[in-house]
């Protein structure tokens, strides 16, 4: 390794403890991004919210499971492909289940789960072994890129769309728009809560049928009624809904505990001397940096905040910058071997 330039950076400004991205960094071992998913409801685990808690849960089992290579009285630990990887990554959410006395609650209801993406990238003998599950990245030799996004978000973040600029005609300010467009996004137009702005029927029905119409025009392979049930039901009562899960075309993969498709879990193998860069990163970053390190990640991440903060436009999002938190937690983490 010649080179290793890191940078994490949680959301919420000044509260840097809450950052639910983890770095894994074994230099000669391997790395990963890993993305805690945001905690619907408040629930903690081990005293820390629940995306929380399976992003440093995973960030100790991929840990363990490279400095676990090569010893042969370790079988269980070494590396037999992607699933393998994976399946064990969501054994260690589920054993801090049962640390915490939660398994019969999660095993009922998923929106107590915590979960998280990775991208890993393992040195494995002479090959790097890439494997991940969810919407963080990785970029090759500056070049050959994996990130899979996945469609489900589109529809939240159109729903949030629609409602901001609903809200912006009728004369409110943005930090106002901001707040009722993620109200509209995390219930879903039929969660909200009774007397707001929100909640009026109207509102609901003008905000739904934009949204439906935008979905598809935007997603037209997608079945209307799994595009109501995310705009009806939103991020919090709807999105879980999706996750590991084959049969919904916005069906997504994530690590909760529980069993993860084959189909959500993306692998890469590479031979190891053909490797000159590594770089991963959450999807904090709307776009990648036009070179290697930090200061070139950066550079883009200020350039889409410039054009487009509230995420409604290009880079439209299930959530923007307000005056309290940036659009999401933001990890980069790159390797230059040569």
């Amino acid at each position: 390794m010649r080179q290793l330039e890191a940078f994490t950076l949680g959301k919420k400004f000044g509260h840097p403890e809450a950052n639910e991205d983890s770095l894994v960094i074994m230099p000669n071992l391997g790395y990963a991004v890993i993305d805690g998913v945001t905690d619907r409801n408040g629930t903690r685990y081990g005293g820390m919210l629940s995306g929380q808690f399976a992003s440093r849960t995973v960030k100790r089992a991929v840990e363990e499971f490279l400095l676990a290579q090569g010893q042969p009285d370790r079988p269980e630990l070494q590396f037999q492909g992607g699933e393998h990887f994976v399946d064990y990554l969501g054994k260690a959410i589920y054993q801090g289940y049962v640390q915490n006395d939660a398994v019969a609650a999660v095993e009922a209801d998923w929106k107590l789960r915590g979960g998280c993406t990775v991208m890993a990238a393992l040195l494995i003998n002479d090959r790097l072994e890439v494997v991940a599950v969810g919407d963080s990245g990785i970029r090759i030799n500056g070049a050959d890129t994996l990130q899979v996004l996945k469609p489900l978000d589109d529809v939240t973040a159109i729903l949030r769309r629609e409602a901001w600029h609903y809200f912006c005609a009728q004369g409110l300010t943005p930090e106002e728009c901001d707040a009722q467009a993620m109200a509209m996004t995390w219930q879903g137009t039929r969660n909200q809560v009774e007397g707001t702005p929100t909640a009026d029927g109207a509102v609901i029905e003008t905000i739904e049928a934009r949204a439906l119409k935008a979905c598809r025009e935007h997603l037209p392979d997608v079945p209307e009624d799994e595009i109501l049930l995310l705009v009806q039901h939103g991020i919090a009562h709807g999105q879980g809904n999706f996750q590991n899960v084959t049969d919904p075309v916005l069906g997504y993969g994530g690590i909760d505990g529980f069993a993860v498709p084959a189909r959500y879990v993306e692998t890469r193998s590479y031979a190891l001397g053909d490797i000159e860069t590594i770089e991963l990163f959450s999807d904090g970053y709307f776009k990648l940096g036009d070179g290697f390190g930090v200061a070139a990640w950066e550079r883009a991440f200020a350039e889409v905040e410039a054009e487009d903060i509230h995420k409604i436009g290009r880079y439209m999002s299930t959530k923007g910058t307000t005056e309290t938190q940036l659009t999401d937690d933001r990890s980069y983490l790159g390797v230059r071997l040569k």
